[in-house]
């Protein structure tokens, strides 16, 4: 019988949302901006996330690994991997745009490789969540309401394709043209997964660097659990074995298949 992943799925979502409360809390007090030594922001509020999640996830599964990108790696006996992001959107947080997440994701051996199981991505200025293991995908709405996802594809002369709003890249705004796609800028990688999960658009398209594997792990689970693409800007897959070197330069393009699979065709050509 294959793995559930229940009770971690159950600890991830209590940390995910203990974190986010935690953020929305320093968001009201105020807080301070640095700067890291490779150039992006960081708070005391991604801080304290990942304190909190790194803290209740080794307490509750010793063995397990542990990859966070505001601490040092820890490393695990069990052959599994916790990948978290304590607060994806640093630089929407700092902007107050909403477009922030908490987000963890467990990555564990699947055919000899590390593999996304499952994700929680928790937004808490927009006070949605959503998160997926084997049992399938779900979301919460901003009254607390949980139910699966039943995600369709939607036949659109011009699907919406969301990018970065920090980063901007012309290249993805010349691919998604030459498909026809409508672009929307928005924050964190999570946010945007769900907000195709939830019907709002058809693709995320990213062709550069700036992302990691923390970026990747949680939305990838959720995008997977929905039957969506979820590779490298390339087509190629991700790779979460290369854990010493989390940066992922090719890139991320997300969300329905064929559409994917159309944008690289256009960009390849």
């Amino acid at each position: 019988m294959s793995p559930t992943y229940a009770a971690e799925l159950q600890l991830a979502i209590r940390l995910a949302d203990e974190a986010a409360r935690e953020i929305a809390a320093i968001a009201i007090e105020g807080f301070d901006v640095e700067t890291k030594g490779d150039g992006s922001p960081v708070t005391q509020a991604d801080l304290k996330a990942s304190a909190l999640i790194c803290a209740g996830l080794k307490a509750a599964f010793p063995q397990d690994a542990l990859l966070s990108e505001e601490a040092p790696f820890v490393p695990g006996e069990s052959g599994r991997v916790w990948i978290i992001d304590p607060l994806d959107g640093t630089g929407d947080f700092a902007g107050h745009s909403g477009d922030y997440a908490v987000m963890i994701g467990l990555l564990c051996p699947v055919d000899g490789h590390l593999s996304p199981v499952l994700g929680v991505v928790d937004a808490p200025a927009l006070a949605r969540a959503w998160w997926a293991s084997p049992l399938g995908a779900f979301r919460r709405d901003p009254f607390g309401h949980v139910e699966q996802i039943a995600w369709h594809a939607t036949t659109l002369e011009h699907p919406r394709a969301l990018i970065s709003r920090g980063h901007l890249v012309p290249q993805a705004l010349a691919d998604l043209k030459r498909i026809g796609a409508l672009t929307q800028r928005r924050g964190s990688v999570g946010v945007k997964i769900g907000l195709i999960a939830d019907g709002h658009a058809e693709l995320y398209y990213h062709p550069a660097t700036g992302t990691s594997l923390w970026d990747c792990a949680a939305p990838h689970a959720i995008a997977a659990a929905l039957g969506l693409s979820f590779t490298r800007a390339d087509g190629t897959p991700i790779d979460y074995d290369a854990l010493e070197t989390p940066s992922n330069p090719r890139g991320i393009a997300a969300g329905r298949a064929d559409l994917c699979a159309q944008l690289f065709q256009k960009a390849a050509s």
